[in-house]
């Protein structure tokens, strides 16, 4: 899958040259991650998965700093959490959509038109 490239006598695969060309994680990128890991927790949880789709490549390699994939793996984890508790709750909401708690959360009476 990965075709030979000679440079100077020496081979690379392309799979060498992909990985050289990789824009390193400076300190701006962890404190991005950080930034983006703690405002999710403000009811922002597509901010985790924006913070863990933009870094996710570079959880894999040796060179990033252990904070940045604490970070990256915190969102995701905080992300798919959120989603349960959410489908959770919509599913619980809308199988007792009759009953009167959840009557109490309508804004308009079930079967009413805004029009």
């Amino acid at each position: 899958p990965h075709t030979p490239l000679c440079l100077s006598n020496r081979i690379f695969s392309s799979r060498d040259i992909s990985q050289s060309m990789r824009r390193r994680i400076n300190n701006d990128d962890v404190e991005s991650s950080k930034m983006m890991f703690y405002a999710g927790f403000a009811f922002l949880p597509w901010l985790w998965l924006i913070n863990f789709i933009q870094y996710r490549s570079y959880i894999k390699e040796d060179d990033t700093p252990e904070e940045m994939k604490f970070y990256v793996k915190g969102s995701f984890t905080g992300f798919i959490l959120f989603m349960i508790v959410w489908i959770i709750w919509l599913l619980v909401f809308y199988t007792n959509i009759d009953s009167p708690w959840a009557q109490n959360l309508l804004l308009f009476e079930k079967g009413d038109t805004m029009f």
